[in-house]
């Protein structure tokens, strides 16, 4: 009779005197630790290592990839007391397509009852939307990207030279371009059969490339600095955020009035210096101190019919029916204002012997930008200069 050997508290047969005296724990750790010492033996012989590879890496951007830089078209022709202007803004590539199309355009381009004939464009040209200020804008699509021509007008000013210096000048500022003190600031004479004296081309390209931000911009004329930023709205909007929305008065460790030195103008008697903030150009606190009325000068943009309905809401404190915003517009003053045909208008609550009222002036700029010169207080003080802040707008002169 066979007697059976020693087996292991699991029943299993023990093959040697060691594992007789392993228990299953121990076993585990034994069989692991052998594994891990054979892993070790094999892992070094197998693990290669990659070799080091040199690359040479380029230290400039590839042309290709490089932001182009701005180039500016225009033409300033003059016709039955107006300065008409056209002009293009866009990549230098772009525009260099579509030069020698507008140049030719603007060469051949007749007038009807003082205004351009704009029917019949060239190929690939449309007339795109309206827009404040502006008397049309035609949108030209090219291979790579949609340009706009814009089309306005001012009044023809008595020193015609020194009117495309000024303009050829502010343009010069929105490219970084130094100011020129030649003539037409470095402008070239262009023909255009119909105008009634020389025309005038311009073409200016940017000192640095372009800013791509991938967001709409909010920027009016860059030589206007950070003060053309949006529109009233959303200037008052800002000032509010900073701190600054009291009205005229305000208290010690405000801002002292510095007007932009762009402005001149004279100042009616009884105007103080008012609050300034870096939206404004100008700014004037007006009438008795505890009835004040403030006056404000800042550019910017918005659609004609939006600010005034705006306004009228703020007089009227809620919505305005369409047809009042109607007869305001209709009832506009039409003014002169260095030049340019300026809109100004009286906008009251339903009594406008009360309560606050708002004389706002709109001066139209360029690109669709404007100057807002815009009192707002008690009606009775506001009604009393309305003589004076005529005499203001008449004496302004503008160089923006």
């Amino acid at each position: 009779m066979s007697v059976p050997g020693p087996t292991s508290p699991a029943g299993r047969p023990l093959n040697s005197i060691t594992e007789a005296y392993l228990s299953p724990a121990h076993e585990c750790r034994v069989r692991a630790a052998a594994l891990l010492l054979v892993m070790i033996g094999i892992l070094p012989g197998c693990v290669q290592s990659e070799p080091i590879v040199p690359y040479d890496v380029p230290t400039t951007v590839p042309a290709a990839l490089l932001a182009e830089r701005d180039r500016m078209l225009a033409a300033i022709v003059p016709k039955d007391n107006q300065a008409w202007f056209f002009k293009v803004t866009g990549p230098e590539s772009e525009v260099e397509s579509l030069a020698s199309d507008f140049r030719q355009f603007v060469q051949a381009i007749e007038f009807q009852a003082g205004e351009p004939l704009l029917d019949s464009l060239p190929d690939g040209w449309r007339r795109g939307g309206e827009k404040p200020m502006r008397f049309a804008t035609l949108d030209v699509n090219l291979a790579n990207k949609q340009l706009n021509i814009s089309v306005s007008k001012l009044g023809l000013q008595a020193d015609w030279d020194e009117q495309i210096k000024m303009n050829v000048n502010r343009w010069r500022g929105q490219l970084g371009l130094p100011a020129s003190e030649d003539k037409w600031a470095a402008a070239s004479p262009l023909d255009v059969a119909t105008a009634e004296s020389p025309s005038v081309w311009v073409d200016l390209i940017a000192t640095a490339p372009a800013e791509d931000t991938g967001l709409p911009s909010m920027m009016g004329d860059p030589s206007l600095g950070s003060r053309s930023i949006g529109t009233p709205q959303v200037q008052e909007r800002v000032e509010s955020r900073a701190g600054n929305a009291t009205p005229s008065g305000s208290p010690p460790g405000d801002s002292p009035a510095v007007a932009d030195s762009r402005l001149k103008y004279d100042l009616p008697d009884g105007w103080r210096d008012g609050r300034m903030t870096s939206m404004r150009l100008a700014a004037f606190s007006v009438g008795p101190e505890d009835s004040a009325a403030e006056l404000t000068v800042i550019p910017a943009g918005g659609d004609l019919r939006g600010n005034v309905a705006r306004w009228l809401g703020q007089v009227r404190e809620g919505e305005v029916p369409a047809e009042v915003v109607d007869k305001a517009l209709a009832d506009a003053q039409k003014i002169d204002v260095d030049g340019r045909s300026a809109q100004r208008f009286l906008l009251t609550g339903e009594d406008s012997s009360s309560g606050t009222i708002i004389d706002a002036t709109i001066v139209p700029l360029d690109d669709g930008f404007s100057l807002f010169i815009i009192m707002r207080g008690p009606a009775e003080t506001v009604s009393q200069q309305a003589d004076d802040i005529a005499a203001f707008l008449k004496s302004l002169e503008l160089n923006l």
